[in-house]
């Protein structure tokens, strides 16, 4: 399997934009974050907040953002630009925000006076996708910043089904979105004396920095930027990739074989530089001991409710016996619908 520098649709983006040496992938989110450093230097003002940031980029790359909360917000939208304005690539915003879109991303054909909706990023809030709004924003301001191809627009629609690109935009929005000049210093003041990460910490976060992004994408980021080393855990019910093969060749059988029982297993571990430099890690899909506070917190009957432990990362264990280092750690971990988020800290 390639991985994400490697794929030709990042390498060319990568060459188009002048990142020629290094990891593409950085190379990438570098060209941003000088993009936006300019952008910030050139406002003759500070800027405090993540909205004051998100607004000053908007206007000085020509994006209008416009979210969509209901049918009614749509239809104004479509009027608007595809009938007042006679933009026909508006016309079609009903077919293109379909249940597997998040955004569509257009660039307006006629000239405006005042220039300011060169772009215009169209956001889906309507229904479950509203909780993302914040990311969606960023995604869509990460593909204006990594243009280079006049040929990519005049419309592009961000979905559920992620392409090299669209995987690249998602790495930009996390990085600008959390912008380490205004976020980590709520970060480092909020867990000042004590050195740990917490669910209670990451909400006040949230809060504080911007009300409207994800818990989600907030503890995300936060796991990557904390100073101490932090491992964050997403497990949920499921099998190895082997017994996966085996349900998936049994599915023909007229009389089906025993199929192999789903355990509670890590769906994603994010861990950040300081672990990594330690070697600690969690590999996916690892089946979460009974032991551990994390298997505890999937059997608990209130969603949000978090509970804690000490543990040692030797509890956990492969198929064939071997385990992982031994480090002790502290694990808060909570059940989220049908599975269970942890805050992995080494001790």
């Amino acid at each position: 399997m390639i991985t994400l520098g490697e794929e030709p649709k990042i390498l060319s983006m990568a060459h188009s934009l002048g990142v020629h040496e290094g990891d593409p992938v950085e190379g990438i989110k570098n060209f941003c974050r000088q993009k936006v450093h300019r952008v910030l230097e050139g406002a003759g003002y500070p800027v405090h907040s993540i909205e004051d940031l998100e607004q000053l980029i908007c206007q000085e790359l020509q994006i209008t953002i416009i979210e969509v909360w209901t049918e009614a917000d749509l239809s104004a939208v479509i009027e608007k630009y595809a009938r007042q304005e006679k933009e026909i690539g508006f016309a079609a915003l009903r077919k293109d925000l379909d249940s597997e879109t998040f955004a569509t991303l257009l660039r307006r054909l006629k000239k405006t006076e005042d220039g300011e909706d060169r772009y215009v990023a169209i956001i889906d809030c309507r229904g479950e996708k509203g909780g993302r709004r914040f990311f969606t924003r960023w995604h869509e301001i990460a593909h204006v910043l990594t243009q280079y191809e006049q040929l990519q627009f005049p419309l592009h629609r961000s979905t559920v089904k992620k392409d090299p690109v669209e995987k690249m935009m998602d790495l930009i929005a996390g990085d600008i979105g959390f912008l380490d000049e205004l976020f980590t210093p709520i970060l480092q003041a909020e867990i000042i004396g004590r050195d740990q990460l917490t669910f209670a910490s990451v909400e006040n976060i949230r809060n504080f920095f911007c009300h409207s992004a994800s818990f989600e994408a907030t503890l995300n980021a936060c796991t990557k930027k904390v100073h101490v080393p932090t491992i964050r855990v997403e497990a949920a019910m499921g099998l190895k990739k082997e017994e996966e093969r085996i349900v998936n060749s049994l599915q023909g059988e007229l009389l089906p074989s025993v199929k192999p029982i789903p355990q509670l297993r890590v769906m994603s571990a994010i861990s950040n530089t300081t672990a990594r430099a330690m070697g600690i890690r969690i590999p996916n899909n690892m089946r979460v001991p009974k032991g551990s506070i994390i298997s505890k917190a999937f059997t608990n009957e209130v969603e949000f409710k978090s509970v804690t432990a000490d543990e040692n990362l030797n509890l956990w264990r492969s198929s064939n016996g071997s385990g992982l280092n031994h480090a002790r750690i502290h694990v808060e971990a909570m059940r989220v619908r049908d599975r269970v988020w942890a805050i992995v800290t080494v001790l």
